[in-house]
Formats: structure tokens, sequence, C-alpha cells
């Protein structure tokens, strides 16, 4: 004070506290500036001279408060943790949206002395930890996953290391990460932006729905060739398609179809809105959705079966029920591909392509012949047309999948953690 050296008395040190609390508060990360002698040691700071303190502002990127609101809507509990001040954790936390007005932060001290049941009913609510050691970060991490919950950890750091490599998923930071953290990590953002990893978890949910449908039509289909081949066989009948038959239907119906929608973008990016299906989806709801579509493919097709078969004779018949299990489930790939109130380009590539395919099938000689087939009539021609139109309403009348229920926001038991 004054160019001189001056004792720290407790006036002294409860104001500079105060000063590195209105820093820490503010969101600033405090480092206190000191000067000593050259053999002074760092651990005994009575053999410093205080010289003020330095603030480091490492403000939040835009899109980081929109991100966590968006994670919080559609039940994903998002946990922030720091080795920083508690009054900075704080300030960045309810900058984020993360930590309510009233809401407490637990330290790492608060937490080292838990263990088993005790650290979970602590971690039970807790949104921002701060003072955390690497040792902390493990512990947490064990102690969500023990309780069921799916974590994902997000660090930068060599000391987040051994914590990304134990949680679920460990997201690393691509620009300011270290290589240590890059290589432990199973997931890189290269832009460092926690608004991205959001939007994985959109594709995410987006990716698992699109499996199920896509399954649904391929295995949904085979199953309505089976029941149209199983039908007429129970009822005496000739088969209604030969093998040749059945390997060229399956090219057009099987392949690009499916590859097309599990393709697709979600539907939306509202997270909220995307149930959260996970391995669950390839359950119930896989096969609800198996049995609808094979009903609504076997149906229609045997029907036209048998009306021509009474019309005409084994080809024509054989011809008619080519044509019309290959248009039902087109028509049922073109219900899967419906997404914000509009086809998806994929889809109708696909299924442009597979009709063009059937029309040449249907009216090129060569083609025709090879596979068995004869020409169709126009009565034929609407044989095929009626049953797609009754697939297509079977669908609609049939049971709906069985889909997850959707979490209500905040709902903690959601077990996904960024």
């Amino acid at each position: 004070r004054g160019g001189r050296d001056e004792p720290l008395d407790e006036p002294g040190r409860r104001a500079l506290l105060a000063r590195a609390r209105a820093f820490a508060e503010g969101g600033l990360r405090v480092l206190m500036v000191a000067e000593g002698a050259p053999e002074a040691s760092v651990d005994d700071p009575r053999a410093l001279v205080a010289l003020g303190f330095l603030g480091i502002s490492d403000p939040l990127r835009p899109g980081v408060a929109a991100a966590v609101r968006r994670c919080q809507a559609a039940g994903v509990h998002v946990i922030m943790l720091t080795g920083d001040h508690p009054a900075t954790a704080r300030a960045i936390a309810r900058e984020a949206g993360l930590l309510r007005p009233d809401g407490a932060v637990v330290t790492g001290a608060d937490l080292a002395p838990l263990d088993g049941d005790a650290l979970d009913r602590a971690l039970e609510g807790a949104t921002v930890i701060a003072r955390a050691t690497p040792v902390d970060k493990l512990r947490i991490v064990e102690s969500l996953q023990r309780r069921g919950h799916t974590v994902a950890m997000t660090g930068d750091g060599v000391n987040d290391a051994p914590a990304l490599r134990l949680a679920d998923v460990g997201v690393a930071m691509g620009r300011g990460g270290t290589e240590v953290a890059r290589q432990a990590a199973d997931v890189v953002l290269a832009d460092d932006d926690f608004a991205t990893l959001v939007e994985t978890f959109v594709e995410g949910r987006g990716f698992w729905r699109n499996i199920r449908r896509a399954l649904g039509l391929l295995l949904g289909g085979n199953l309505g060739e089976l029941g149209l081949e199983v039908g007429a066989s129970v009822l005496g009948l000739a088969a209604p398609l030969t093998s040749h038959q059945i390997l060229a239907m399956n090219l057009m119906t099987d392949v690009l179809p499916a590859l097309a929608v599990v393709l697709q973008r979600p539907e939306h990016r509202d997270l909220a809105a995307l149930a959260r299906e996970g391995t669950s989806a390839l359950d119930a709801p896989l096969r609800s959705e198996i049995f609808s579509r094979s009903a609504a493919t076997a149906a229609p097709s045997l029907a036209a079966y048998l009306v021509a078969l009474r019309g005409a004779g084994v080809p024509y018949a054989r011809t008619v029920a080519f044509a019309s299990i290959i248009t039902t489930q087109l028509a049922q790939t073109l219900d899967a591909g419906w997404a914000e109130g509009a086809l998806t380009p994929a889809i109708r590539r696909v299924v442009f392509g597979s009709g063009a395919a059937l029309v040449g099938i249907l009216t090129l000689p060569p083609l025709r012949d090879f596979l068995g087939l004869v020409r169709l009539t126009l009565p034929g021609y609407a044989l095929v047309g009626a049953g797609t139109m009754v697939a297509v309403l079977l669908g609609r009348v049939l049971p709906p999948p069985q889909r997850l229920a959707i979490r209500p926001a905040g709902a903690f038991p959601e077990p996904q953690l960024a």
C-alpha cells in the first residue's frame, strides 16, 4: 500500500476475499497474483505479497442456454461438473439455465465423505457440482450408472480422461480439447459446441425410429408374402408366386425402400417430441408394426388373387398377385416415408424407380415371359389398384405400433445425461 509492503490483517483479508467473491459471482475464474523471494514456497502464502486479482472470462456460447432448455424439455438431466469456485459455477449455471434462483451448488468436498446410497441420494437432484476433482467425476459417473442412467460425459482436459473413458459415451472437445481427452472419448465435437451434442440426440432418436420402420417394412412385407402363400395353400389353391417372381419382388420391395427409410433425416428437430426408443424399439413396437404391415400386405393381395383366379387362369391370377403385393408394399413405403407433411426425396425416388421397374416387367414381353407372367387387362389393373387402396386403409385401421411414452420435462428417471 503506497509502495510499501504491509502485513495482511483481518480487515484486509476480508476485503481480499470479498473482492475475489465479487469477481467469482460475476462468472470469472479468479487468480491471485502475488510476489515473493525466489526461495519462497508457494505452499506458504505468508512469505508472499498479494498484488491483486486476475479475472478470466470464459463466456458461454450463444446457443448453450437454448440447448439446455431443449434437453430439459426432453427429459435429459444435465449436470455441470467444474473445478471452479462455487460462486463462479453458480453464475455460469444460472446463465445457462441450469440452476434455479433458489438452487444449491454442491461441491466436491460435500460429496467426498458420501458413499453408496448416500452419494446416490445426494446426486438425485443435483445440477451443479463445483470444486470437482477427477476422482469426484469418476465417482459421480459410477453413481449415476449404478442407478441405471445412461451417462454421456463431456470434457476437454487431461483430468477429464478417466471419466470420459468410464462414461457410456465420452464426448471430447475437438478444438480446445487435449489429445488425451480426444483419445479417451467415444465422440469428438469438432466445433466444441454443446448445441451440436444436442443435435446428436435428435439424430439418435430419429435413427431408432427409422430402424424400427425399416425393419417393419422388411419383416412385415416378407411375412405378408408368406401369408399370401400359406393362405392360398390352406385354401387348396395353386401357389400365387413362383420362386423367380418372389426374388424379383424382393429386389423391388426390400433393399432400396428399407434403405431409403432408414437413412431418412428426423421428422423435425424438436427433441422433446421425439420418443426415446433405443433398443426397446425393437421389442413390442416392432412386433406390432410387423404384424400390422403383414396383414395389410397379405389380405388384399390374397383377395385379389382369389378374384382373378375365378375369372381367369393361374398365370393371370399370379400376375395380379405379383403386381398387387408389390404395389401394397410400395404404398406402405410411401406411408413410412411421410415426414414433416411431405415425402422425402429419397422415398420418392425409390418408389418411383420400383414402380417403373414393375411397369417394365408387366409391359415388356421378354421380362414378362422370363418371370412367367402374362399381360394384364383393365380389370386386372383395377384389382391391383383396389388391393393397394385396401392395404393403405388397413394400415390406417389396424392398431398402430406401440410407442414408448415421452417423459415429461425435467423427469430425472430418463436414463440419459449430458
